[in-house]
C-alpha cells in the first residue's frame, strides 16, 4: 500500500515538474532588412524599472517566436466572392509565410490572428471564398503559405494581432501595421 503512494507521490511530483519546465520563456524577435530585436516574454515576476515600448511590425517583417517564424506579405482588396457579399465594403487578404525551425511541429491557424480597424474595433473574418483560411500544422523544418480574409471598412490603417497557440505562457502578442 505505502509502495502504490509513492509511486503515485512521484509520478505527480514528475508531471508538475514537467508543466513547469513548459512555462518557461518565450523568444520573439524579429528579422528585417535593416535591423533584427529580440525581446523575451516570461511569467516570472520581476519588478519594472521602466515599462518597454510595444514594438508594431511592418508588412514584410519576420517574426521569430520560439523558433517559428512568421511574415506577412502582400495585404491587398480583393472581391468578395459570389457566395458572400462584404458587409462592410472590403474583402482584405493578407498572405502569412510560416516557417518551422522548431524542434517539433507547430499548429498555426487564422484564429490566432486577430484584426482591428483605425478606431480599435475588432473586425470579422470573411470566410466566403472556396480557399480556406491558413489553418494547418506546421512540420519541423518546414514551411507553409497562407492566407487570412477579413470583412473591413474601406480605410488606410489596419493592426493585425498574434497571439499563438503554440505558446503556452500567453506573453505573447505580436501586433503589425497595415497600411493599404
Amino acid at each position: 500500500m505505502k509502495f502504490k503512494k509513492l509511486i503515485a507521490v512521484v509520478g505527480m511530483v514528475g508531471i508538475v515538474g514537467a508543466a513547469l519546465a513548459a512555462c518557461g520563456e518565450t523568444e520573439v524577435s524579429t528579422k528585417s532588412a535593416s535591423t533584427e530585436t529580440s525581446q523575451t516574454a516570461s511569467k516570472e515576476t520581476k519588478p519594472k524599472k521602466e515599462e518597454k515600448k510595444e514594438e508594431i511590425y511592418k508588412i514584410g517583417d519576420t517574426v521569430s517566436i520560439n523558433d517559428v517564424e512568421i511574415t506577412l506579405d502582400n495585404p491587398k482588396f480583393v472581391n468578395a466572392s459570389s457566395y458572400e457579399s462584404s458587409k462592410k465594403g472590403k474583402i482584405l487578404s493578407i498572405e502569412i509565410t510560416v516557417e518551422n525551425n522548431s524542434n517539433e511541429e507547430q499548429f498555426i491557424d487564422c484564429d490566432d490572428f486577430s484584426i482591428y480597424d483605425e478606431n480599435g474595433v475588432k473586425v470579422s473574418s470573411y470566410l466566403g471564398f472556396d480557399e480556406y483560411p491558413l489553418s494547418d500544422t506546421v512540420n519541423k523544418g518546414r514551411t507553409i503559405t497562407g492566407h487570412l480574409f477579413y470583412d473591413v471598412p474601406e480605410q488606410g490603417n489596419y493592426e493585425l494581432v498574434l497571439a499563438p497557440s503554440f505558446v503556452w505562457d500567453n506573453a505573447v502578442d505580436v501586433k503589425w501595421d497595415i497600411k493599404m
